[in-house]
């Protein structure tokens, strides 16, 4: 109280709430949440102004307004200050009997309110902003990994395939590569089972999406082009001049849209995810090129002797038997003499396609070299062998009803078991070689099984 002219005075409404300022400061600096601010903003101007009967409503863009303070159903509440900043605005309201005590504190509360969640919502984008940073890095960290590393194009198609839908939160996901005038789908990860995508026209995709156009709108390519139900993100993966493969999207798990952000994530992980399928192609092909026999597409010699190394060493630590059969190819010399080389390539290439067919998906077949094939029998004795070689014999005699050109040429056949007749690819061969030496001695198309050693 003060006195002017002996009478006592009200101090100015000011002094009651001069600690106002610092103590929101202070509540700024002690609150985790917005709910948690609110409250102590709240509690701050009713406990100076000795009443609960205080509210702050805050309301941002697009949501219904928060109401914070005691629960309430009067309809006399007074707005005594309101302040709007950006996307969010403050009010707050009393009872008309502390309406023009709390007028003066309240305005600037309201101020520093709306200011301080107007920047928390700033910051809450920058945040997001710099989540989604952090996300794209580690992305394109791991896809540097798949690309450091070799891995089968069966291989690295699951791989891209199951990246970039993790990445996206995608219901499901196809990829696509090119087989003749289509492409076919390769690899499918999917929440719904029941979803089989068809094929897709190459010349209408490539019509409707041109090499290098970037990240196509389903909904526009599917006015020309046949693509899933509920595609939402076509993805080509081009590199090089060239399409490599093609990528559509589902809907996402989060329900959020494919947005600008996540085209640019997948124009960088289509490019890396070409790339990749691109290197797997080629260490496939540069793979194939040093096992496989240029002619006939079955294994070379160096190729089958590895693998030969191999089954006799899963015989013996399973206590199993291989069967190694060597195919020597009678007046083969007669062939090229009468038909040229071609002749005799074409002859080799038959006879090629007539073992595959009648092989197991385990068996092996390669060529020495020459007029001689061999082929491993893994899990079979020489007498199981016997079966095989009769539908061989079979299959050969149909073809020379079908070449005449052929018809004065036969089949030779030497048999050796693995580990019985040796531990080692040399030991094995040789046994083999020596039986089928022993029918060609016997004048041919006859079939020989090495001796016990």
């Amino acid at each position: 109280m003060a006195l002017i002219l002996g009478r006592p005075v009200e101090q100015p409404a000011t002094s009651s709430v001069s600690s106002l300022p610092s103590a929101f400061a202070q509540a700024c600096r002690l609150s985790r949440t917005e709910p948690e601010l609110l409250e102590r903003c709240r509690r701050e101007l009713a406990d100076r102004f000795e009443t609960d009967q205080v509210w702050l409503t805050v309301q941002s863009d697009g949501d219904l307004p928060n109401r914070v303070g005691p629960t309430v159903d009067r309809t006399d509440l007074v707005e005594v200050a309101r302040w709007s900043g950006g996307q969010t605005s403050i009010a707050v309201t009393t009872v008309p009997d502390h309406a023009q005590g709390l007028r003066a504190a309240a305005t600037p509360l309201a101020f520093g309110l709306a200011l301080v969640l107007e920047l928390r919502l700033v910051l809450l984008e920058r945040q997001e902003a710099l989540d989604d940073a952090v996300f794209q890095l580690r992305a394109l960290r791991q896809v540097a990994r798949l690309l450091s590393s070799a891995h089968s194009t069966e291989e690295t198609e699951h791989l891209v395939l199951d990246f970039v839908a993790e990445v996206f939160f995608s219901w499901w996901a196809c990829l696509y590569r090119v087989a003749g005038a289509a492409f076919v789908p390769r690899s499918l990860r999917s929440l719904d089972l029941e979803r089989v995508p068809g094929s897709i026209s190459r010349e209408r995709l490539e019509a409707a999406v041109p090499l290098g156009s970037g990240i196509a709108d389903p909904r526009e390519v599917a006015r020309t082009v046949d693509l899933p139900p509920g595609a939402e993100l076509l993805v080509p993966l081009d590199a090089g001049g060239e399409r490599v493969a093609v990528l559509v999207l589902g809907a996402r798990l989060n329900g959020l849209p494919y947005g600008p952000a996540e085209r640019d994530l997948a124009a960088t992980l289509a490019f890396a995810g070409a790339i990749a399928l691109k290197n797997a192609d080629l260490v496939e092909r540069l793979q194939n090129a040093a096992t496989t026999d240029t002619l006939t597409g079955v294994f070379n010699r160096r190729a089958i002797e590895d693998r030969l190394q191999a089954e006799i060493s899963r015989s013996v630590r399973h206590q199993i038997r291989t069967t190694v059969v060597l195919i020597d190819l009678d007046r083969f010399k007669q062939v090229n003499d009468t038909l040229g080389h071609a002749g005799g390539d074409r002859y080799l290439v038959l006879v090629s396609q007539i073992l595959q067919r009648h092989v197991r998906t385990l068996d092996v077949i390669g060529r020495l070299g020459g007029d001689e094939f061999i082929v491993l029998l893994p899990m079979t004795s020489p007498q199981e062998a016997i079966g095989f070689i009769h539908r061989v014999r079979t299959a050969f005699r149909a073809l020379l009803q079908e070449h005449p050109e052929f018809v004065e040429t036969s089949m030779s056949f030497g048999l050796a078991e693995a580990p019985r007749h040796g531990l080692t690819p040399a030991a094995v061969v040789e046994a083999a070689d020596a039986a089928l030496y022993a029918a060609k001695r016997q004048g041919g198309n006859a079939v020989v099984v090495a001796e016990s050693p």
